[in-house]
């Protein structure tokens, strides 16, 4: 039998030196810990959990290890500095997909991990492949609003009442423009403008009569909320006076994310010339790890938009929610009852999100002598619907266009 051929010079390099980082950070020093990541199947997020992995070792020491596929290993690193990283990569993927190894107690897992059937190997991550932004506009210009717009319904509910339209939202919904850009989508620059392209439009659209009652049903008929990047803002006026007096309520809420909110400089003072205008501002994309990052003096906004889940429970993520004004806050996502029976717990009477809509639909065939003739999911759809063809087949457009029956809209 012919003798096993040797590995080439450039492995037995690479495992001699995996050998000696292991080796490195199997000793019996305390006050160190591995961490253990899975970071998904999704390229752009192991990029950056690797970028993450990859800075650490540059400025706190340590190798970076992939075990197997979607199973990676940074060998040490002071435990300090592998506890905050345990608590970012934790944010941006999920808790349970990153694992804290203190060391030297968990020498006899990392030896059973690097000694697996499948031989170790230090981790690269290819870099992203440039897209081309040819034929961006082109895709653009041939997406129709509706297509990729939905009306969505904020209601408010106490224990007492039944649900009440107190909002309307016109939502961009990003699977669909995904889905119309392809791979172009893969590009966060380009992505970031189509979607400023598709939000001037639809800002320009709500500004004449016809396409606005097309977008909302013959609406508007309760305040909009519209998600607007912060250039597209109107203009602080040139004479806008320090203490202006408000204008009447405002008819729509420019919606800006988190990150974009707590870059616009000046926020209050904005969001008062604006009141001038009848404008006001929202502010979306609070999550659970947000909270215990931002502080809501940063957020000068008439509403904050807080993403539901079931990290929200959390006793430090509910010491940050002291901070906010429950009275403006709107728990947006909710998916099950479970949702709104902590939102009540918290003082919270605004609420939006799949299990709102459906909510909303059963109020309104409940109230509706046509309800036989359609099924839930035909009014539902309707419902969300930015188009007058979407809209085809109600018996009762005009309770469709009310959201919800008289006296509860």
């Amino acid at each position: 039998m012919p003798s096993p051929r040797p590995a080439p010079p450039e492995l037995q390099l690479s495992q001699t030196s995996l050998q000696d980082a292991v080796r490195r950070a199997l000793r019996d020093e305390a006050g160190r810990a591995a961490v253990r990541v899975s970071p998904g199947p999704r390229p752009e997020a192991q990029r950056l959990v690797f970028a993450l992995l990859r800075e650490a070792v540059d400025v706190k020491g340590g190798s970076l290890v992939e075990i197997a596929a979607d199973d990676w290993l940074l060998t040490e690193l002071p435990s300090y500095e592998a506890g905050k990283l345990q608590a970012l990569l934790g944010q941006i993927l999920d808790e349970t997909a990153v694992q804290l190894l203190p060391l030297p107690a968990s020498k006899a897992m990392l030896i059973g991990l690097l000694n697996s059937a499948r031989l170790p190997q230090f981790l690269e991550v290819a870099a992203a492949e440039p897209i081309s932004p040819l034929g961006l506009d082109g895709r653009l210009d041939r997406i129709n609003l509706p297509q990729v717009y939905r009306r969505q319904s904020i209601v408010g509910i106490t224990d007492a009442k039944l649900p009440k339209l107190v909002f309307q939202r016109l939502a961009l919904d990003q699977t669909v423009l995904r889905q119309h850009l392809g791979r172009m989508a893969g590009d966060r620059a380009l992505l970031s403008h189509a979607k400023s392209l598709l939000q001037k439009r639809v800002l320009e659209a709500l500004g004449d009569e016809g396409t606005r009652k097309s977008l909302m049903g013959g609406g508007p008929i309760a305040p909009l909320l519209l998600d607007l990047p912060p250039e597209l803002l109107p203009p602080m006026p040139a004479d806008a006076e320090e203490d202006p007096e408000p204008a009447a309520s405002p008819g729509l809420y420019a919606t800006l994310s988190v990150d974009e909110a707590l870059t616009v400089k000046n926020l209050a003072v904005r969001r008062k010339a604006l009141r001038q205008g009848a404008w006001g501002i929202a502010v979306s994309g609070l999550s659970a790890s947000a909270l215990a990052l931002v502080d809501p003096d940063a957020l000068p906004a008439d509403w904050l938009v807080l993403e539901w889940s079931p990290g929200l429970d959390d006793t430090q993520v509910l010491k940050a929610l002291r901070r906010l004004d429950e009275a403006r806050v709107i728990l947006d996502g909710c998916d099950s009852v479970a949702a709104l029976s902590w939102g009540l717990s918290q003082g919270i009477h605004l609420y939006a999100g799949p299990w709102i809509e459906e909510l909303i639909t059963a109020s309104r065939m409940d109230h509706c002598s046509e309800a036989a003739r359609c099924l839930r999911s035909e009014c539902r759809a309707r419902g969300l619907a930015t188009s007058p063809s979407e809209r085809l087949g109600c018996h009762k457009p005009l309770l469709l266009e009310g959201v919800l029956p008289e006296g509860q809209a």
